[in-house]
């Protein structure tokens, strides 16, 4: 033993001589010529030392270089790979002879790193290996070791290795990609570990920077490191990690963000311990300000598979612009389990509460379900889900609106599909439900089956503001002064026609929206490659129905659009008064309508639509004027009599009312228009404007003769008298041209007394011819005759 122990002593001494020698008499820097051929030959790069190389002996046995540089290959023009400023790197000599490694302060200073994609999509690591040799006949055999690979190798006594330090200060990572065109760059200003040794806590610190684009982020780390001797443990104590994040999606504000947990993870039973987690989140500035606040229960990760967290709780407190300045509250509280080799997660509970404070909005939005399970990775299912809203929104309703929506949900992941199921959603008395289904591709396809109450949306109507715009509008008009200046129209884009690709149906039991009053509601959608199709789309309307067939086509940005519309037996008067506040005619009502055009602003649909159809509106009334009073009145003025006027309701009814029609740049031609009554005959033509929204008709009136009429000669059958409607919609005028019919009548009366005196004239001398004596008495008779119809034409 005494020999062994003098033996190894002479070694060490031989060691230390050889060492001593080396340091006092050899030079590195003869060598770096050799170590730079060495890196070339290795790594296929080029490597320049520009500082110094040095060492030292004792009490260290160290190193320590200057400025190092590995460049990059020819074809990438950032040159450099990596450059070190400085390092420097020791071992204590003393501890060495008795078997223990104590490594001293490992120092690294102005370390440069590049990581680099060209626009080729060529990595500057690629191909980082050695040069390839051609002399392979010549090489050398590989040595085949004897050494069983199952053998055991001696244990390596970790608890004798100690690290006095790490020490790594203005270090720069940079990620370049010159495909992208995006540069990310990390600034590690200080990175700093303490003594290091296993079995033992030892203190790290990192302090960096976060560049690119959109971010710039100061974060620095601190926590407590310990790893057993027996590599089985590994512990961070007391981590905290804090950042301070100023990002163009936060327009200005900025973003302090606190992490404080810690974690342990043991090697042989595979488990890792995070014990419970805070973040404070706090945001400055006007788009955003407040605090996001998180806490959970310990997560336990057992055999890198099953993970619990048992709660975690998020409260928040928010407000600004990108808020509306509205403040926004919010409360969550969830758990979730997860094992990855089963493939499953399971949420049994999950509840968020919102409460929104503002000048225009104020109350709460809370949404909750009951479980959540996760199969195979794929297949979600949601049970009882809902979100239960009530909010005051003066500028939507007047009144409070409280909102419910409710359903099962399923998600498949692998075919991308979600559905709704047992769909239920309610907004005050306004109700919808049924079945919904999305699949998520290329075309997205949407697909759903709906039923709604009747829908009430007065309350949700906001003023009006386009009526007094239209109001004033037609004030100025009136008055000749401009019209005030009204928002751009701008043509919709339907271009997300060509990405949906939807069918389904929606049935509502009626819809009140102003005055106007609708019944059932049923209709078929389609949307596919550009075009949405309603066939049919009908509606229950004022005691008769509507039915449309329409479509809608993006082509190309032009917004094309067609209709065939019918409607039958509709109570017209209640239906012009409650869509357009207008009594100017009553009936039954049937109309068929055919109309296609391009461009959907009102502007272009009031210009653009071209239309052709035909009405027959049957036992009505047209108000505004009496004809059967007016046609009273005149023929009293032609028999020289005069009549009370008429005190009941201006109005003239009719049997039936039939028309043609077309439009064409916002003028609707009527072609052909009659109208038919017991006593009166309408017939004639005239056009609407519907931009001006101005009438202009010319008819002709033709009183229809009574058997029991006293008097032939001032009856006015056969006679046209002219009628003209003009001005509004709302306001129309109604003028009789009672001269003209006066000036018809006289010409008709003089051509009948004519006659009668012919007739008379021919009568007596066919008397006197045949002999028959004729007394004066009988002459005098037919001429007061003859006279008395005269006299009455000028009274």
């Amino acid at each position: 033993m005494k020999l062994f122990l003098k033996i190894a002593a002479a070694l060490i001494a031989l060691l230390l001589l050889i060492v001593i020698i080396v340091v006092t008499f050899i030079d590195p820097n003869d060598y770096k010529q050799q170590i730079q051929d060495q890196v070339k030959k290795s790594v296929n790069r080029d490597l320049v030392i520009t500082g110094d190389l040095s060492w030292s002996l004792y009490p260290l046995l160290g190193f320590q270089s200057g400025q190092i540089t590995l460049f990059n290959s020819p074809e990438f023009k950032e040159k450099t790979l990596l450059n070190v400023k400085e390092t420097a790197i020791s071992i204590s000599v003393l501890p060495l002879l008795k078997g223990k490694l104590e490594v001293g302060e490992i120092i690294l200073d102005g370390v440069e790193f590049n990581l680099i994609t060209n626009k080729d999509g060529l990595s500057n690591l690629d191909n980082l290996q050695p040069e390839e040799t051609t002399d392979t006949a010549n090489a050398p055999e590989e040595e085949t070791s004897t050494q069983d690979p199952s053998a055991p190798s001696d244990p390596l006594d970790l608890s004798q290795f100690v690290l006095s330090g790490l020490n790594i200060t203005n270090a720069q990572l940079k990620v370049i990609d010159h495909q992208k065109g995006e540069t990310q760059e990390v600034d590690i200003n200080s990175m700093r570990l303490s003594e290091f040794a296993f079995d033992q806590t030892a203190h790290f610190s990192l302090n960096s920077t976060l560049k690119n684009v959109q971010v710039e982020a100061d974060i620095s780390l601190e926590t407590d490191l310990f790893v057993d001797a027996a590599l089985n443990v590994v512990e961070l104590t007391n981590l905290t990690i804090e950042s301070d994040v100023l990002a163009d999606a936060l327009s200005g504000s900025t973003l302090n963000t606190k992490f404080k947990s810690g974690l342990k993870y043991q090697v042989g039973t595979k488990q890792l311990d995070i014990k419970a987690i805070t973040i404070n989140n706090q945001f400055s500035g006007a788009f955003l300000e407040g605090d996001i606040y998180i806490n959970s229960s310990d997560i336990n990760i057992k055999d890198h598979s099953q993970l619990t967290l048992g709660k975690l709780i998020m409260t928040s407190s928010l407000t600004g612009s990108s808020l509306d300045n509205n403040k926004l509250e919010t409360n969550l509280q969830t758990n979730l389990a997860a094992d990855i080799n089963k493939k499953t997660a399971a949420i049994n509970k999950f509840e968020l509460k919102n409460t929104i404070t503002g000048e225009q909005i104020q109350g709460n939005v809370n949404l909750s379900f009951k479980q959540m399970n996760v199969s195979n990775f794929e297949k979600i299912i949601i049970n009882q889900f809902k979100m239960i809203s009530e909010l005051n929104a003066p500028s939507i309703s007047k009144e409070k609106i409280n909102s419910t929506i409710s359903s099962e949900i399923n998600y498949d992941l692998a075919k991308q599909k979600l559905s709704l199921n047992k769909l239920q959603t309610t907004v005050n008395d306004i109700e919808l439900g049924g079945e919904l289904s999305f699949i998520q591709q290329a075309v997205p396809v949407i697909r759903y089956n709906l039923k709604g109450n009747v829908w009430d949306l007065n309350p949700y109507l906001a003023s009006s503001t386009t009526t007094e715009s239209s109001n004033k509008n037609e004030e100025a008009r009136k008055s000749g002064e401009k019209a005030p200046t009204t928002e751009k129209e701008v043509e919709p884009d339907l271009s997300s026609l060509k990405t949906l690709d939807i069918k389904g149906d929606l049935s509502i039991a009626g819809v009140l929206y102003q005055d106007i009053k609708i019944g059932k509601i049923t209709n078929n959608l389609t949307v596919k490659d550009g075009r949405a199709t309603l066939k049919p789309l009908t509606a229950k309307l004022y005691d008769g129905s509507l039915n449309i067939d329409a479509w809608v086509d993006e082509s190309g940005g032009k917004n094309t659009y067609k209709a065939t519309t019918s409607i039958s037996n509709i109570t017209l008067i209640q239906l012009l008064k409650d869509t357009a506040q207008v009594d100017l005619l009553s009936g039954t009502a049937n109309m068929n309508l055919v109309a296609s055009g391009q461009g959907l602003t009102a502007t272009k649909i009031q210009q653009g639509i071209v239309a052709k159809g035909d009405f027959k509106i049957l036992d009505g009334e047209l108000y505004g004027i009496n004809l059967s009073h007016e046609i009273r009145v005149l023929k009293a003025k032609i028999q020289g009599k005069t009549i009370a006027p008429d005190k009941l309701v201006k109005k003239t009814d009719f049997a039936s009312l039939l028309g043609d029609f077309t439009v064409e740049k916002g003028i609707a031609n009527n072609q052909k228009l009659t109208m038919l009554s017991p006593v009166i005959r309408l017939d004639g033509t005239g056009i609407a404007n519907t931009i001006e929204q101005t009438i202009d008709y010319k008819l002709g009136v033709t009183p229809l003769s009574k058997t029991d009429e006293s008097t032939s000669y001032v009856d006015l059958n056969g006679i046209s008298i002219p009628l003209r409607i003009k001005g509004t919609f709302t306001k129309p005028t109604f003028a009789l041209d009672t001269e003209g019919a006066l000036k018809a009548q006289i010409d008709a009366t003089k051509k009948a007394v004519k006659d009668k005196a012919e007739q008379v004239i021919k009568d007596k001398a066919k008397d006197i011819l045949s002999g028959k004596k004729i007394s004066k008495g009988d002459l005098k008779e037919e001429a007061k005759d003859l006279e008395k119809t005269l006299k009455g034409l000028f009274n």
